[in-house]
């Protein structure tokens, strides 16, 4: 598993196609580098994994928002910055199941949406999305133990069944329980997947009106696109309540 942050096999997005993706960076030594993704609900929160967040003063955490290419100044539409007021990681976290691993994070400043810069939907009912598409996007390695991409990266998933994921990862030698609040995604032979730096992104399903809901936020997983090892994100909907509490604030 990579406790830390975690797309392989995907391809370069095109600008401004996922444009709630955010760069979650924490303070080494003397500069932001990039952690985990994030996913913009509001002007004033984002969503992202507890791990990738648990035990870092909010203080130490920045946002990029907009961003697309790592390495490259010159876009169509720049980047934003935010730094965070409150972290609101969610109680029932566990470091060692993974189980709640959510966070919202509170900007001291809204941001201001722009064509590379706009929420994601969060799903209004407990559908369960099995058998459907989902992309799935982050500056994660590209395989691994693999190098870092510059250029955001999506992937495309079918969501499957917890019960078949289990047997999946039974069949690779791993007795996992991924109960409800997980909601898993991967292709039997592997090959597509997220990965460590990916951690804390979303996973996305295109409604009928091609609007993008959040069916995911990217959690844990056993390496990165192996066969029958697919990746394990925290199911929203079923934060639903907890999220629009928090929102609130």
């Amino acid at each position: 598993m990579f406790p830390e942050p975690r797309i392989v096999g995907g391809t370069k997005a095109a600008f401004g196609r996922w444009p709630w993706q955010i760069s979650l960076r924490q303070w080494r030594t003397s500069t932001y580098l990039h952690k985990c993704g994030a996913a913009l609900l509001n002007e004033n929160w984002a969503i992202t994994a507890a791990h990738c967040v648990d035990n870092v003063p909010p203080s130490d955490l920045l946002l990029r928002l907009g961003e697309y290419d790592l390495a490259l100044e010159e876009e169509p539409y720049g980047y934003q910055e935010r730094r965070v007021q409150i972290v609101a990681s969610h109680p029932q976290f566990d470091p060692r199941t993974f189980e709640y691993d959510l966070a919202l994070l509170r900007f001291y400043e809204p941001v201001i949406f722009q064509p590379n810069i706009i929420p994601v939907c969060v799903p209004e009912n407990d559908e369960n999305f099995i058998g459907r598409t989902a992309f799935v996007t982050g500056w994660g390695r590209l395989y691994e133990d693999g190098p870092l991409p510059s250029v955001l990266q999506e992937v495309t998933v079918p969501v499957i069944e917890n019960k078949i994921c289990e047997t999946m990862y039974r069949s690779a030698g791993y007795i996992e329980h991924i109960p409800h609040i997980f909601i898993c995604a991967g292709w039997k032979k592997g090959g597509y997947d997220s990965c460590e730096g990916d951690s804390g992104g979303p996973m996305v399903i295109q409604r009928p009106d091609k609007r993008f809901l959040l069916a995911g936020v990217i959690s844990w997983g056993i390496g990165c696109a192996e066969p029958n090892q697919p990746g394990v994100y925290t199911r929203i909907s079923e934060f639903r309540d907890w999220i629009n509490q928090i929102l609130q604030f």
